[in-house]
């Protein structure tokens, strides 16, 4: 039979998880919401303006993306 000894209580252990988890959900959501508005706003542009930055409809999203997440 294998027996463990821990010297920090669980509970600590479980706080320091659940907050790192609900600090990931956060930054995630955060990361989400700016990639939506970067899209939102870069749709919004006419055809012309999107030729102007080198840029054009269906590049959009891919665009979004790596400005957000640097991928």
């Amino acid at each position: 039979m294998a027996y463990s000894t821990l010297s920090a209580p669980a509970s600590s252990s479980l706080t320091a998880r659940l907050r790192s988890l609900a600090a990931s959900l956060i930054q995630g959501w955060k990361l989400r919401r700016e990639y939506k508005r970067t899209v939102t706003e870069l749709r919004g542009l006419s055809a012309r303006e999107l030729a102007d930055i080198g840029l054009d409809r269906s590049s959009i999203r891919g665009t979004a993306r790596e400005n957000v997440y640097g991928r």
